[in-house]
């Protein structure tokens, strides 16, 4: 009987060419299998995860579900084919090593089609295929920590000039609203617009679930690097990353938090939209929390009924069992649901009030803070005037908060044994920041 084989491919986000890099993997992968008579059964993907960092490995990712299967004992007697062990694993030898030999040990071949090699389960193996397996996975780190040191450098380089304005060639990871034009930065118009939609809709009310299913029912095409996950439609934690990202503003900003121009791109959103849309988010994630008491009423006070007018009674159970013993002996156990409700505290006391009704407190809740939100975060009717002043304070604060943060970048650079030309960057941003802060001030 033929052995079933599963083909493993993957690529980092540093690599080139990746949609070549897939199809070269999986092409190859199944002349190996043909060659040797074995099944394909299917092939699995990694798209833009990082061996080095362990990446593929981490939870959600293709090779972390097929490990959990094969724990499970769902690919015993199968093998794994891949590229060579560095698409496995580049943590060097003892993860790649550990990672092969418990493959083994649930059963599973691991074949490498770059050398022809294949780890078989149950083989114990002879000293040689030790050393193999420790070797390559060693090389395959090494070369990877270099990479990893170079790309580093490359990096501050590039942090180095944007930080300075002297950075003229393309970065990579443009926002997706965003083209390279001429050697220019520019918005690209019906994203923009939708982006401005976005943030809209969030302010006025709008949660990431209604979003996400507006834009997918209209078949909004996707904004992704990679085409082939364009067919998934809109996530909602990419609406929520577009909603937080500063880059909408034009900030650079570095993925541990370091602003370092404040105007790098085009602004997308205007920074008055944007600290609207913060607050929502901020309204939204309070009112989301709940206290280990969760016996409290927003509404108290506010509600009154219908019929007779006197005040609601908030009425809070929790989930519990109460356990009680029948004259015969026999213990039963009746549990009691989690509610909480809002009924007329007339009629619940039987005291000149008929009203039956009792409403679902959350829904009442839910549906009072969605109609009270967009007001909230400052939709007061306000005259033009008004709103051009408050858009130019928010965009000045904006600009003297980013160059407050850069200064503060400097000055800790300049701590640990800054050069001169930071020493003077830091004098030019000190008087940038006084003069927005007097400009925000008149």
């Amino acid at each position: 009987m033929a052995q079933t084989a599963i083909i493993y491919a993957r690529f980092s986000t540093t690599e080139q060419s990746k949609g070549y890099s897939l199809e070269r993997q999986k092409t190859a992968g199944i002349e190996f299998a043909t060659a040797r008579g074995w099944t394909v059964e299917k092939t699995i993907t990694d798209e833009g995860k990082s061996a080095f960092h362990a990446k593929n490995r981490a939870e959600g990712s293709a090779l972390y579900e097929f490990e959990v299967e094969a724990r499970n004992g769902l690919h015993r007697d199968k093998a794994l084919i891949v590229e060579n062990i560095d698409r496995l694993s580049r943590q060097g030898a003892k993860a790649a090593a550990q990672l092969i030999w418990a493959l083994n040990e649930a059963g599973v071949d691991v074949a490498t089609f770059h050398d022809g090699y294949c780890y078989k389960a149950g083989n114990n193996g002879d000293m040689m295929e030790l050393f193999s397996v420790i070797i390559k996975a060693q090389l395959a780190f090494e070369e990877s920590d270099k990479k990893s040191r170079r790309t580093k450098a490359s990096w501050d380089k590039r942090f180095e000039a944007i930080a300075d304005g002297s950075q003229k060639r393309p970065i990579p990871h443009t926002p997706t609203w965003i083209n390279r034009v001429d050697g220019e930065y520019v918005l690209d118009e019906h994203r923009t617009k939708v982006l401005n939609e976005i943030y809209d809709l969030y302010i006025n009310g709008m949660g990431l679930h209604r979003i996400v299913t507006l834009l997918n029912d209209r078949d909004e095409p996707v904004w992704n690097q990679f085409k082939n996950r364009t067919k998934n439609g809109w996530f909602y934690s990419y609406v929520y990353r577009l909603l937080t990202k500063r880059t909408v503003l034009g900030e650079y900003v570095t993925n541990d938090g370091r602003t370092l121009a404040a105007d790098f791109y085009p602004q997308a959103i205007s920074a008055e939209k944007f600290n609207q849309a913060q607050a929502t988010l901020s309204m939204r994630k309070s009112n989301q929390k709940r206290s280990r008491n969760q016996n409290r009423n927003l509404l108290t006070q506010m509600v009154f009924c219908d019929e007779c007018g006197g005040g609601a009674h908030f009425e809070h159970t929790t989930d519990t069992v109460q356990t009680y013993k029948k004259v015969s002996g026999e213990v039963v156990n009746y549990r009691r649901k989690t509610y909480r409700r809002l009924r007329c505290d007339r009629s619940r006391r039987k005291h000149s009030c008929e009203n039956p009704t009792i409403l679902n407190y959350d829904v009442v809740e839910k549906t009072v803070l969605d109609e009270l939100l967009p007001r909230l975060v400052a939709k007061q009717a306000e005259n033009h005037k008004l709103a051009e002043l408050r858009e130019k304070l928010a965009e000045l604060g904006r600009q003297k908060d980013a160059s407050q943060t850069r200064l503060d970048n400097i000055i800790d650079a300049i701590a640990d044994g800054g050069s001169k030309a930071l020493v003077a960057r830091a004098n030019a941003l000190e008087m940038e920041v006084e003069k927005q802060s007097q400009a925000i001030e008149c």
